[in-house]
């Protein structure tokens, strides 16, 4: 059907037609990186609950589940004095958000990708990295 490039060579396939009855492709989700409003749930302890930013920290291979690692943003860290390996420091013109803030590594939380409020901003490559070594130190990876 078509004469395009064989899918199996990994390259972008070219005049293939796909016909599906009924079927529309699933939406697809956030990318890592990305900061989203999130409402984050109050589930007792010491974790952020209410409205907050969050950045989007799963593969975006997994772009088209319905649900998202996030991992909260805060403005005001009491931990920041000491500056625990989990703790981000993001400035605003690293994420696109209106002042700097921490990035919280030891509260990772998975919610369902309708709870995603709008995209407030992106983290910068050099944000991520230091997301990622967190995270590494967190997870102990």
């Amino acid at each position: 059907m078509g004469d395009g490039i064989p899918a199996d060579r990994g390259e972008a396939l070219v005049g293939t037609r796909v016909v599906g009855i009924g079927r529309t492709p699933p939406p697809v989700g956030p990318l890592r990186g990305d900061v989203h409003l999130v409402d984050f749930p109050d589930v007792g302890g010491h974790v952020i609950r209410g409205p907050h930013p969050g950045v989007i920290v799963q593969t975006d291979r997994m772009r088209r589940s319905s649900t998202v690692v996030v991992i909260p943003l805060t403005s005001a860290a009491k931990a920041a004095e000491f500056q625990p390996q989990f703790l981000v420091q993001i400035g605003g013109r690293e994420s696109g958000l209106p002042r700097d803030g921490w990035a919280k590594c030891d509260q990772p939380m998975t919610l369902p990708t309708f709870l995603l409020g709008p995209k407030m901003g992106r983290l910068s490559p050099e944000a991520i990295a230091r997301l990622d070594h967190a995270l590494r130190f967190v997870l102990g990876v």
